[in-house]
């Protein structure tokens, strides 16, 4: 005979929902996607897959994947601003070359273009007002893009070649055509600021282009819940008016008999994007997903979920759609380091906070 408890857990199982699906869908649930699922466009030497949109997001933010072989002409499209969105550019695999200044400061001719070449791990921030563009530069590459609020992403889909100023203002596009990418890069970089010769500092507001290297920006530690987590933030509320954040999480496995872990519920929708290693995901309601790298994972602000690392060294870029959502819960409680490893996992100390703590 079925003990009660045993019934119980078949029967939930049975109703669990399956969090994969087949590509992005068109309004806001919790799903995940396998690396190449999305929403694709184009074809020949460039291409973008969605596996994140506005409709998916709730309106919060856009993922998009470009993958391609470069263009000739040394850029990747015309320089231009956007007046009310954020993009901001990782490089997945390969590199990429990524331009930027403000506008006003540039009309005023009271700021210096930076440009940075981005190789995987490095991160680029385009705020508002700020004239850019890119390149992609090797044979296979994949640039990682985040538009903010979500909804940009139909100028890809509408644009048709067409470059009336009335007709681009309707996407939030503004060319530049006097802005002249600067050529004289040295040791993967131009322009003011630190690359890999110093530490990358995150500035206190959004008006400038921000450059994070790979493990070059500001880390924090956490032993909540029973493993480490180390926290990387590219951008946070305080660079993007509270409208999100962007960094990389790298996670232990965790010490089972001093794992606290009750579920995660942020008040904002979040994402995932997988670089190394596996990680478990339990959504409420749904069964536990298992990513590796490239697959992707979407959960509705509100929604009660949690995430365990399955390999040591596990590491993931996260998004989040505001200044106060996972990000902020783990950084409150963890400490700044210098380092890009977490001790061995033996050591993880008892910390009698679980992931409770983590809300705020």
């Amino acid at each position: 005979m079925l003990t009660l408890n045993l019934l119980f857990l078949l029967v939930a199982t049975a109703q669990a929902k399956v969090l994969w699906l087949a590509t992005t869908p068109q309004s806001p649930q919790p799903y995940a996607l396998k690396k190449g699922r999305g929403i694709n466009q184009g074809s020949g030497t460039v291409g973008n897959i969605y596996p994140v949109t506005g409709n998916s997001s709730g309106g919060a933010f856009c993922i998009l994947n470009t993958n391609g072989a470069g263009y000739s002409g040394g850029v990747g499209g015309f320089p231009h601003v956007h007046r009310k969105t954020y993009e901001n550019f990782y490089a997945f695999k390969g590199r990429v070359q990524l331009w930027g200044q403000n506008v006003d400061s540039y009309k005023a001719n009271t700021s210096i273009q930076t440009t940075r070449i981005l190789g995987p791990g490095d991160f680029g921030a385009i705020p508002r007002n700020t004239i850019h563009t890119f390149n992609l530069m090797e044979p296979d590459t994949t640039l990682t893009g985040v538009l903010v609020p979500g909804g940009f992403e139909e100028f890809f889909f509408n644009f048709g070649g067409s470059f009336d100023p009335a007709a681009l203002a309707k996407w939030d596009v503004y060319p530049q055509s006097d802005f002249v990418p600067r050529t004289d890069v040295v040791n993967g970089r131009a322009g003011p600021g630190n690359w890999y010769d110093g530490a990358n500092a995150l500035p206190p507001n959004a008006s400038n282009p921000i450059w994070v290297a790979k493990n070059y920006g500001p880390k924090y530690i956490s032993a909540v819940g029973g493993r480490y987590t180390i926290i990387n933030p590219f951008v946070t509320g305080v660079q993007t008016d509270n409208m999100f954040a962007q960094g990389t999480i790298t996670m232990s496995t965790p010490i089972k008999d001093k794992l606290l872990s009750t579920g995660i519920k942020s008040t904002q929708p979040t994402a995932f994007m997988m670089e190394e290693g596996q990680l478990a995901v339990n959504v409420e309601g749904y069964d536990t997903a298992h990513l590796i790298e490239g697959d992707v994972v979407f959960i509705p602000g509100n929604t009660t979920f949690s995430f365990d690392a399955e390999a040591d060294y596990t590491k993931f870029m996260y998004v989040s759609g505001g200044g106060n959502g996972l990000d902020a819960m783990i950084i409150a409680n963890a400490t700044s380091t210098n380092s890009a490893f977490y001790p061995a996992v033996s050591t993880v100390p008892i910390d009698k906070r679980s992931e409770q703590a983590w809300r705020i």
